[in-house]
């Protein structure tokens, strides 16, 4: 969103820019040209103005991004089998999914890098020219006596150099500290008119410091190049610089005599290789110059300090106007409703260190990460950061199924790539905050730890976010060639009278999952799940969201038996000990084609977020 909303801003600059031009079409040349270097200062400045400036957030509404369900929390049967990492890896290049594309948005900003710095490249190419033209130039003692004579009825006190080079065909001017006019060979052969006024107009440049002004344009350009308009206005800019010195010519000669010197130009410049890449003219607005040198009714003069502090003046306006614009995603807002908000009756918020608070450190995989408990007319939460506070109650648990964030890792802890922006203490546990609130009469957990703490954080925090979504790299689980080799559950497979299951059972509990072990292979055991719950348990072994796309929607006992290797770093036992006297099972990859008909594919997808755009720390209780 911050490259659409900085795309959105170069657009505006660059059209307001050209339209400015094109209404001063009737003025001086010196006046164009200076508001167009106006609107380069502003293509400048604009990025670093909207990054370290106050922003002011424009939503641009989204479509909403259907959620996926919470995951189940499951009873571990080991829990050293449930611990997070990767052992030895034993799979091929067959067991992995399909190569993952970029994102669209890795592609354009290569793209973007590759043409900034191929065009950086020109202009330091074209800046090693300049530099050998001026030290290969032969001096012209007499040349620089008139340049000197030339340069003090003008006003300029400037010293000027000037050099004459054989690789030019037509005069060119270089450098802003020492700056130099460099002349073809041939140039002590021409006429002392022809000469005089080729010297005029490259004086002009100097007195002009048209050189500077066209090297920003450029180091502009090369980071806009993307942009048709930047490039329009780049040679706009240096077409008006060429007819602002024209205009200086013709205060000193006859009209058609210069035109006449402007076409030989052109034929100059059709007969050689090309001019030196900085250089200012161009062959292709030559016609465009002589058209206007011979026009009698063009205002002609430079365009005088007012207009250029005016043009400059409104430039900072539009920088100043336009830089705290951020475009943000919206997600579409629900109806309002004209019933308030339910709030707390009471409520108490206290700073507090989770690693002081024995409660916060239990159960950090719950309802967000939180370890948070509600029951009728009362809800507690122990020490946790406001980050965990914020995805608990917007995302997580405590939050209507429609609420939740599209694609999140469902029953995990809020990161800060779930919760982003503000400040650092957001984010710190060490700046952690416990919640005990009441509410008599309210009983629903999505109430409690959803909407009204919702509205006390919004309250007490002085908090206001706003959803996105980006897309990300993930994993599609679909149903393989061969075809799917589970079998719906049937009516007495499991028992769903019981919770836990005992030694000798001939039916397991319905609704049970275990994590266990067999030698060196892991052993996923689910009883009456659906497919769903399988992908978000891939999820976490594969650490990669996994979207259900089989289609499948039946209840089934499931059992899943591989060898965790690097392909699932959310699995690691550590330095345990393992029975390596059974053999060692295939991949996870391989595992579901083989034992469940199942298969990974590498995808993409949108995984939304929350961003905090304005928070303050609470008053003390």
């Amino acid at each position: 969103m911050i490259a659409a909303g900085l795309l959105i801003k170069i657009t505006v600059v660059s059209m307001l820019a050209l339209a400015g031009a094109w209404a001063l079409r009737g003025s001086r040349a010196a006046a164009r040209h200076a508001l167009l270097a106006a609107g380069f200062a502003s293509l400048c400045v604009l990025p670093v103005a909207s990054l370290i400036g106050p922003t002011v957030a424009v939503p641009v509404e989204i479509a909403a991004i259907a959620p996926i369900p919470p995951a189940i929390v499951d009873p571990v049967e080991d829990p050293a089998a449930a611990r997070a990492a990767a052992a030895v890896s034993i799979t091929t290049d067959a067991d992995r999914p399909a190569f993952d594309w970029p994102p669209l948005t890795t592609v354009l900003l290569d793209a973007w890098i590759l043409g900034t710095a191929l065009l950086l490249l020109r202009v330091l190419a074209g800046l090693a020219q300049v530099r050998g033209l001026r030290r290969t130039g032969l001096p012209w003692p007499a040349g620089n006596v008139l340049v000197a004579a030339l340069a003090a009825e003008a006003g300029t006190r400037r010293r000027i150099g000037l050099l004459l080079h054989e690789s030019l065909t037509t005069p060119m001017t270089c450098g802003v500290w020492r700056p130099v006019v460099v002349l073809p060979a041939d140039a002590p052969g021409w006429s002392d008119v022809d000469l005089r006024r080729a010297l005029v107009h490259e004086l002009e440049h100097v007195s002009r410091l048209d050189w500077l002004t066209q090297g920003l344009a450029r180091l502009v350009l090369a980071f806009y190049w993307f942009h048709p308009l930047v490039w329009l206005a780049s040679r706009q800019l240096a077409l008006e610089a060429e007819r602002a010195c024209d205009d200086a010519v013709l205060k000193r000669s006859e009209a058609t005599a210069y035109a006449d010197q402007l076409v030989d130009l052109a034929r100059r410049l059709s007969a050689s290789a090309g001019p030196p890449q900085l250089a200012m003219a161009n062959r292709g607005d030559l016609a465009v110059r002589v058209i206007a040198v011979l026009d009698d009714h063009q205002p002609r003069g430079p365009a005088g300090a007012a207009r250029v502090a005016l043009a400059f003046a409104c430039a900072a306006l539009v920088v100043l106007a336009m830089s705290p614009w951020q475009i943000v995603a919206a997600l579409p807002q629900a109806p309002a409703t004209s019933a308030a908000a339910p709030r707390f009756e009471a409520a108490s918020v206290k700073p507090c260190k989770a690693e002081e608070d024995p409660r916060a450190a239990r159960g950090r995989g719950t309802a967000g990460g939180t370890n948070a408990s509600a029951s009728p007319g009362r809800m507690f939460v122990p020490c946790v950061s406001l980050e965990r506070l914020i995805y608990l109650a917007y995302a997580s648990f405590g939050a209507r199924a429609d609420e939740r964030l599209a694609n999140d890792d469902a029953g995990s802890a809020s990161n800060m790539s779930k919760v982003r922006g503000g400040p650092a203490w957001v984010h710190s546990d060490s700046d952690g905050y416990s919640i005990e609130a009441t509410a008599p009469g309210t009983s629903e957990r999505t109430v409690l730890l959803g909407t009204m703490l919702r509205t006390l954080l919004e309250e007490r925090f002085r908090l206001k976010l706003h959803r996105e979504s980006e897309e990300v790299p993930m994993f599609a689980l679909t149903v393989a060639k061969g075809g799917v080799k589970l079998k719906p559950m049937q009516e007495g497979e499991c028992d769903p009278e019981r919770t836990m299951p005992s030694v000798g059972d001939a039916r397991l509990p319905c609704g049970f999952m275990t994590s266990g072990v067999n030698g060196p292979n892991a052993v996923w055991r689910m009883i009456g799940f659906k497919v769903t719950s399988l992908a978000r348990r891939l999820t976490g072994a594969l650490g990669r969201h996994v979207i259900d796309r089989t289609g499948l929607t039946d209840d089934y006992i499931i059992r899943l038996e591989f060898h965790p290797d690097d392909a699932t770093p959310g699995i690691n036992w550590g330095e345990r000990d393992l029975d390596t006297s059974a053999p060692r099972a295939a991949s996870i990859f391989t595992a579901l084609e083989q034992q469940l008909g199942l298969k990974i594919e590498s995808t993409r997808g949108p995984r939304g977020y929350l961003v905090i755009d304005h928070v303050e720390r609470p008053t003390p209780d």
